[in-house]
């Protein structure tokens, strides 16, 4: 019998947002990250006995939970690149956990943006929760065609195929010696990612694998 004889029924059924917000919470826990961060759900207590710097979340519906190797691969990075003068952009910023990490590892301003209002308004809930709502702003909008300005650090923790078609803009946007982080790119599109970025002035300075997932730390060539 051939796969397209093979007799099959299709189902659906609606599930209630409700429902479906408090099941995965019980798998979503608190965990440590880098040398110095921790996430926690916001509805939990973090023991924190190693006196690092917690990140109190609750993404809802938005991606950013810190567990996925992309995130956590930035939250790496920023624990690196952040201090207390720069300022940062978060381009697909979904649960806002980019822009709000930065903030408690000590940036003078993060602006967050996603094309998704319900992401938006839940970063800005999150913004609440750790207490940071005053030194940042998130947008709604399609990658950078809100902002304005010029950024120390830009991150895009978002797919290959839209990593590429932010190269064309953004260098508009970061700073001088400024910082480009670009994650949410899987081994194979990892070359292509390459590709575009050496064709729109960036150089990699660094590129961080974990479980198949890449994130690439890059500057702008010097011209």
């Amino acid at each position: 019998m051939s796969a397209s004889n093979i007799p099959f029924e299709l189902s659906d059924k609606n599930v209630d947002d409700a429902q479906w917000n408090e099941n995965w919470k019980k798998y979503f826990k608190a965990f440590e990250i880098g040398q110095n961060l921790a996430v926690c759900p916001s509805w939990e207590k973090y023991d924190n006995k190693d006196n690092r710097i917690v990140v109190n979340l609750d993404p809802g519906a938005a991606f950013g939970t810190g567990t996925h190797a992309t995130t956590s691969l930035c939250m790496e990075i920023l624990e690196k690149e952040v201090t207390a003068e720069k300022t940062v952009l978060d381009i697909g910023t979904g649960s806002g956990i980019l822009a709000i990490t930065s903030l408690l590892l000590g940036c003078k301003e993060a602006i967050g943006v996603d094309i998704d209002p319900q992401s938006v308004k839940t970063a800005r809930e999150n913004a609440e929760i750790n207490g940071v709502a005053d030194k940042t702003e998130f947008l709604i909008g399609d990658l950078a065609d809100k902002i304005y300005g010029k950024y120390d650090i830009v991150c895009a923790n978002i797919v290959a195929d839209v990593v590429i078609r932010l190269f064309k803009d953004v260098a508009n946007f970061v700073a001088e010696n400024g910082t480009l982080i670009v994650s949410g790119i899987i081994d194979v599109r990892a070359t292509d990612v390459e590709k575009a970025a050496a064709a729109h002035g960036f150089k990699i300075i660094e590129d961080r694998v974990r479980e198949e997932w890449h994130a690439y730390i890059l500057k702008l060539e010097d011209k």
